[in-house]
């Protein structure tokens, strides 16, 4: 079985969600080696940079992190920014909840690789908007198309679904991410002995699991 891990909760500087293409660069080894991992429609990647961490004397999570970069798996959930929708001055940590953290509820059946999903916005009006993402379990998806009838969205998201959705299942807007480290080397470039960190730009790559 495999395991998961929680990442911590460092403060994030910059967060971007994206999905690319159909396949990437690994780098998914200590030693960095390289190889193309296909995916039909695309894989997620999530992009973020890493504010100081002066704490690492009493709580060192981030020599942790620098110590995971073998393919290991890590789930996230994603910080407030302006690609998660109805997070506007909320919280800036990875797994802290702010006030008013809504989720949606989706209305019709999306089978696995499918790219249109439907779900209700009731309880804070139609505010998704292309360039935000949602998610269903833990998996995050960019929204590129979205129409609405009243407060039910009709939204065309990549990558593709990676699980079958359900009616009233969980909309999340403020979605979360799984994925390994694809740029190990670049994340422990900048560890010392003071106890005042800041990782290097982390870049993730989606994890089907």
């Amino acid at each position: 079985m495999t395991t998961i891990y929680q990442f911590p909760a460092f403060w994030i500087e910059s967060q971007l969600f994206h999905a690319p293409g159909a396949g990437y660069d690994g780098g998914l080894t200590a030693g960095g080696a390289q190889f193309i991992t296909p995916e039909p429609g695309g894989f997620g990647t999530l992009e973020m940079e890493i504010g100081v961490s002066d704490t690492q004397w009493d709580d060192p999570s981030a020599s942790w992190i620098m110590s995971k970069i073998g393919g290991q798996i890590f789930r996230i959930r994603l910080s407030a920014t302006p690609q998660v929708a109805y997070s506007r001055n909320r919280a800036k940590r990875i797994g802290e909840d702010w006030t008013g953290d809504f989720d949606a509820t989706f209305t019709a059946v999306a089978l696995k690789g499918s790219t249109e999903v439907k779900f209700d916005l009731t309880g804070v009006g139609p505010i998704v908007k292309p360039g935000h993402v949602i998610g269903h379990a833990f998996d995050t998806y960019m929204v590129d198309e979205i129409n609405y009838v009243g407060n039910v969205a009709t939204a065309t998201v990549s990558p593709p679904v990676r699980r079958d959705i359900a009616v009233n299942d969980d909309c999340l807007l403020r979605p979360w991410f799984t994925g390994r480290i694809s740029n190990g080397a670049d994340v422990r470039s900048l560890f010392n002995n003071m106890g005042h960190v800041k990782p290097g730009k982390v870049i993730m790559q989606e994890a089907i699991v």
